[in-house]
């Protein structure tokens, strides 16, 4: 049986007679050092397995900031040449149509490529009439219009139409429908998929509607 200064040795390392303070420790700290090591290893592991799923989020929070942006200057733009548009005002040598496409480019190139946005605008009697298709006649009583049926052409393109509205800006007190398009492209692809976008495209559609004043 080893005796108790034997046993002593072994603990600690050192011969009994040689246990000075700079030696007891050295066990203690090379533990510690190996200690240190593996959690620095575990930690590198750690951030290598949720840093893909945090740049992704991040990725996220900044493309949907940016469209969301681009969304809030598109209906911006649209509401400014909307409010433009039921004035009858034009700009000295140029057009109606040419005036309000002036004001949305010049409001939405702010952020936007002012030659990707498509304009559109229909013209209405009423209120009452917006987005409704064109009267006909139900012969049959099926509650759709049917070949051969008589209608009101009210748009006057020689065709019945699901909505009357006259393509223009309008006349004195008329409604008019605005509907401006912008194909705005996801720089991430994965996030582009999130949304269910076309090859990375999504649609931003700003409307509005106005009742041009009896100019």
């Amino acid at each position: 049986m080893p005796n108790a200064p034997s046993i002593l040795r072994l603990i600690s390392g050192c011969p009994l007679r040689e246990r000075k303070a700079s030696c007891l420790p050295t066990r203690s700290l090379q533990w510690g050092a190996s200690r240190a090591s593996q959690d620095r290893g575990t930690t590198a592991v750690e951030f290598a397995m949720i840093a893909p799923v945090l740049l992704l989020t991040l990725m996220g929070i900044i493309e949907f900031g940016f469209m969301w942006t681009a969304d809030i200057v598109l209906k911006d733009a649209t509401q400014d040449a909307a409010r433009t548009g039921r004035t009858g005002f034009v700009s000295e040598n140029a057009t109606q149509d040419a005036t309000v496409r002036a004001i949305v480019r010049s409001r939405a190139s702010v952020i936007l490529d002012a030659d990707k946005i498509s304009i559109k605008s229909l013209s209405y009697s009423g209120f009452d009439t917006l987005k409704k298709p064109e009267p006909f006649v139900d012969a049959n009583g099926n509650g759709v219009r049917d070949d051969g049926e008589n209608f009101t052409d009210v748009n006057g393109n020689g065709i019945w139409d699901e909505d009357q509205g006259l393509s223009g800006y309008g006349g004195t007190s008329e409604v008019v429908l605005y509907t401006v398009s912008y194909p705005w492209s996801f720089f991430t692809p994965l996030i582009g998929d999130v949304v269910e976008a076309t090859n990375g495209v999504v649609t931003l559609t700003a409307t509005a509607v106005v009742q041009n004043e009896p100019y």
